[in-house]
């Protein structure tokens, strides 16, 4: 049986090293300690495993950030990077690495906050193996709206304009708009600068809706070719058509081709766009942990911004 312990400085290179045997993907360790560490600049949850030569076999990433419920402040955690190196690969029950790996890590998180929130987004395949081991309950298939520039109609009065990820009003709208969302991350002028300014994956726009002069939302956008990920929103509900019409109108400016956007439950009703399962499946953390998944089918607002594939 493998030994399993916490993350220390000096592990990233490792993790790196895994990550691109695992996924075929590159990870730096600047990439890593953006990820993990720069949001709070705390050391990460992350759990780590080790063949006796002291090579890195398995890894399980706990990002922090800070959430919101009913707008009191709560601890919150996606679970990321969950990889196991193919030799370790296949054991059964409590000898099975990915499983002993989220255990611990989810275990050691419920120890530290009592309403601790943890979730992730992982696809089909590594769910079900969650599922299995009991540590993964579903919360719903994330869902995409797409739809080709130009079949909305303009957003009426909304106007849309390039917005400074440092401007003054963003905590302001942020204090304005939570009331709205029960369970969510916290969308203030930190999290946005961190995740979109600072982010060394990507470039982010950052796009401001104004009606009549006064900033009523942001979007937060990324381009891929002639398509516009609307990657992260924070907006009135009631106002979300009008919204995507104005949205519509700027990527018509821009020349791109197609819409896309993500919209968890309760948000999603009514849209005259097509609608389709994506490959992620939107996931709440167990073992021990306090939040029923229940809850956040009908509370937790995501969008793509909560994934850190996009």
């Amino acid at each position: 049986m493998y030994p399993i312990r916490d993350y220390a400085p000096g592990d990233e290179q490792q993790i790196s090293d895994l990550f691109t045997q695992v996924f075929s993907a590159s990870l730096t360790p600047e990439q890593w300690h953006w990820k993990y560490r720069g949001l709070t600049g705390t050391l990460p949850a992350s759990k780590l495993a080790f063949d006796p030569a002291g090579n890195l076999l398995g890894h399980a990433g706990a990002v922090t950030l800070v959430g919101q419920a009913q707008g009191a402040s709560i601890p919150v955690y996606q679970i990321a990077d969950v990889m196991v190196h193919p030799q370790a690969r296949g054991h059964l029950g409590g000898y099975n690495l990915f499983t002993r790996l989220l255990q611990g890590l989810l275990a050691d998180l419920a120890r530290r906050h009592p309403r601790v929130l943890a979730y992730g987004f992982p696809g089909t395949r590594p769910f079900l193996l969650g599922e299995r081991a009991r540590v993964y309950a579903r919360v719903e298939q994330a869902q995409e709206f797409s739809w080709a520039a130009g079949a909305l109609e303009p957003g009426g009065w909304l106007r849309t304009a390039p917005l400074d990820w440092s401007h003054a009003g963003l905590d302001r709208l942020w204090r304005r708009r939570q009331p709205q969302l029960p369970l969510s991350l916290v969308r203030d002028r930190a999290y946005l600068a961190w995740r979109y300014a600072r982010n060394p994956f990507r470039p982010y726009q950052l796009l401001g809706l104004w009606i009549l002069g006064q900033l009523m939302g942001w979007a937060v956008v990324t381009l891929r070719g002639t398509e516009c990920l609307i990657t992260d929103l924070l907006i009135p509900h009631r106002r979300l058509l009008p919204v995507l019409g104005a949205l519509d109108a700027w990527a018509r400016d821009q020349e791109l081709r197609t819409l896309r956007i993500w919209l968890s439950a309760g948000w999603r009703e009514g849209l005259p766009l097509q609608q389709s399962d994506t490959p992620v499946v939107v996931t709440n953390m167990l073992w021990g942990l306090p939040w029923q998944t229940e809850l956040l089918r009908t509370d937790l607002y995501y969008t793509m911004g909560d994934l850190d594939i996009f």
